[in-house]
């Protein structure tokens, strides 16, 4: 299908047809192709442009300033932040989290529906093989979806089944980044070196199938929620307690994890002696079936009201 058809449909769907939606808008042909695809559905009068540059680069505030005519041509409020250069050794993450932080700072001041993200199939498969390589726990292996909550923001990601292949179809010229495929960042190397290896010493493509992995994890997760959800916590002198000792191993963990993430070898001694009696792992009490997480200085009594919000 069409990326400008799936989003279409996207919206007709998901838009209330009142409220004001922002776009992150780097200007690369993945943002782009989103923003002119959104500017032939019925919500393009509504549109919010918002740029971050990250000032990596000396022609990052020239285009800056280009994406502020473009938006200005298109009748589109345009709203940009300039980040100051740091000295982490983390700064892709730095500065994934400043570009949200701006997005959220946004939605403070102008009541968005939801922040719109051109992130596409290739960006899942990326995903879901970084957080297999990680360990990550089944259920945590879904790495994006369509529909999501950041910092308080509805996301949306119209372009999620969308291959990059078929967004550079639509000849929309955006930004060349070189910093996207710099190899001393992890997801450079993903994209460029690892994923294609493994490709060629597959004999076939695999993204597609890592996406489709993706969706699974999520449907599992999903599962999971609604099997733990009849669990009731209470509130004692010893802390929290929830009785898990009907559940399978699996449910257990997936409570667990949303309760208080912990090392896998804490979370696993609970789980291998969840009907021992009077056992002490980490923050968890064990007691025949029950599970204790114990009162600390640091204990929000409210906690079990937000793990359901962790999804």
């Amino acid at each position: 299908m069409n990326p400008s058809i799936r989003v279409k449909k996207f919206i007709e769907k998901e838009w209330d047809r009142k409220s004001p939606l922002l776009l992150g808008y780097s200007g690369g042909p993945d943002s782009k192709a989103l923003l002119y695809s959104l500017l032939q559905t019925e919500a393009a009068k509504v549109i919010h442009l918002a740029h971050v540059d990250h000032g990596w680069r000396e022609e990052s505030a020239s285009e800056a300033s280009a994406l502020a005519e473009e938006a200005a041509a298109l009748n589109l409020p345009f709203h940009t932040t300039r980040l100051e250069k740091t000295a982490s050794k983390n700064i892709e993450e730095e500065g994934r989290l400043a570009r949200l932080s701006f997005f959220r700072s946004l939605f403070d001041e102008i009541p968005f529906q939801a922040l719109l993200l051109a992130h596409h199939a290739d960006d899942l498969a990326e995903t879901a093989l970084k957080r297999l390589l990680e360990g990550a726990h089944l259920q945590n292996l879904g790495g994006m979806s369509k529909i999501s909550a950041i910092m308080g923001m509805t996301v949306w990601r119209p372009f999620l089944a969308v291959q990059k292949k078929e967004i550079l179809e639509q000849g929309l010229l955006g930004f060349d980044d070189p910093t996207n495929r710099d190899p001393k960042f992890l997801r450079s190397r993903l994209r460029y070196t690892i994923l294609p290896m493994l490709s060629h010493a597959f004999g076939k493509e695999i993204s597609s199938n890592l996406a489709l992995f993706s969706e699974r994890a999520f449907e599992l997760k999903e599962y999971l929620d609604r099997k733990i959800a009849s669990v009731e916590v209470l509130e004692g002198p010893r802390g929290l307690s929830a009785h898990l000792g009907p559940l399978e191993r699996m449910e257990a963990r997936h409570f667990l994890l949303k309760w208080q993430p912990v090392s896998r070898a804490i979370l696993e001694s609970v789980l291998d002696n969840i009907q021992g009696v009077n056992l002490r792992f980490g923050p968890f009490l064990v007691d025949r079936g029950w599970v204790f997480f114990i009162r600390s200085t640091s204990l929000d009594s409210n906690r079990w009201k937000k793990v359901k919000d962790l999804a």
